[in-house]
């Protein structure tokens, strides 16, 4: 299953937790700091484009996010192209309902476990 990405903008953080690639991160309250996300309440800032393990941030490794564009989601469940997609309490794609955080819309149809093409909205919009 071909998935894409296309990049507006992506910026590196430094990460106060390992993070998975392809799911929603948040800011920490600390400048130039990232976080898993951990509630689907959550404001994403983006999604993580390459994992980084607790041992690689030890090291100083940092994490690039997409903030605009085009980005791989991994799925939490099934979405259907054209949706608005939110996150769940992991940072994965999922179909929102209202009152849920936008993350994006969904370029293409996806299941639990696959990754799809998502053109993000970024900024916390709550789903009509």
């Amino acid at each position: 299953m071909p998935a894409f990405g296309n990049f507006v903008l992506d910026k590196g953080f430094k990460a106060a937790a390992a993070v998975t690639k392809f799911r929603a991160v948040k800011g920490t309250g600390n400048n130039d700091e990232v976080t898993p996300v951990t509630a689907d309440t959550d404001i994403p800032l983006g999604v993580a484009q390459y994992s980084v393990s607790a041992g690689e941030i030890t090291k100083g490794k940092r994490v690039s996010v997409r903030m605009a564009g085009i980005s791989e989601m991994e799925c939490a469940g099934t979405i259907q192209q054209g949706a608005l997609v939110c996150i769940d309490a992991t940072g994965k794609a999922e179909t929102g309902t209202a009152g849920d955080r936008v993350i994006g819309v969904a370029l293409m149809d996806g299941a639990a476990g696959n990754r799809i093409a998502v053109a993000l909205i970024v900024g916390g919009a709550i789903h009509p």
